[in-house]
């Protein structure tokens, strides 16, 4: 199997629906599990749902730092950042061992927000994925999921790196579910000129196909509200 190693800095963006937090929080907790020190990196300050602050517990139960929105967790939803993140980008290069991932808001204004640090980001050498699943309702088209990217670059004023093939169905995630959404995400990544960095799976009984890009195996840690 191939290894999927992350940089000092990983940038997840992408819209809504998929799976991108889920993948922040596993990607967060495999890092802490490996002995790094981790700071997760909450800037959907749009989206009330489905955001990484929402786990506060899973993660310093790990020993992983969060840094949220000021008013996460309550009843306002008032955009509002410390400047805990410009520090923590400036000591990075410094511990080869810290991992910063930052988990972007789904949607233009989200993007918008990771701006403000876009050029201490690329002084940094930040990996930014941009994160697509073939199962997200209003992008099932790879042209689709390609044609977003210019304006979530544009408004984040990063440029992705590389893909990240989050398609699956979570329990009910068969064999040719994984393979779809690895054809899926290899035209995503072809018409954008990216290189395919992973595909993201829960456990699949069954699946035995060999990939090109690493497969991370990944339990589901965000709540749905029917859940």
């Amino acid at each position: 199997m191939i290894e999927f190693e992350l940089s000092p800095i990983t940038v997840l963006v992408g819209h809504a629906g998929t799976g991108k937090t889920n993948t922040a929080l596993g990607l967060a907790l495999a890092e802490a599990a490996a002995g790094r020190k981790v700071t997760l990196a909450d800037l959907d300050v749009v989206n009330p749902y489905f955001r990484s602050s929402d786990y506060p517990e899973l993660l310093s139960d790990a020993g992983i730092r969060l840094v949220a929105p000021v008013l996460a967790r309550t009843t306002l939803d008032t955009p509002s950042l410390t400047g805990e993140l410009d520090a923590i980008i400036g000591k990075m290069r410094a511990d080869p061992e810290q991992r910063l991932i930052i988990d972007v808001g789904g949607d233009d204004d989200g993007a918008t927000t990771i701006g403000r640090w876009s050029r201490a980001l690329h002084d940094a050498d930040a990996q930014v994925y941009y994160v697509v699943s073939a199962f997200r309702a209003l992008t099932t088209n790879p042209a689709d999921a390609a044609a977003m990217l210019p304006n979530i670059e544009g408004h984040s004023h990063l440029k992705a790196t590389a893909v990240l093939n989050t398609s699956n169905l979570g329990d009910e995630t068969t064999a040719e579910h994984v393979e779809h959404g690895r054809a899926f995400a290899r035209e995503v990544a072809r018409l954008c000129g990216l290189p395919l960095a992973a595909t993201v799976v829960p456990e699949v009984a069954g699946y035995a196909g060999v990939a090109d890009e690493p497969f991370v195996v990944m339990p589901r840690h965000v709540h749905l509200p029917w859940d």
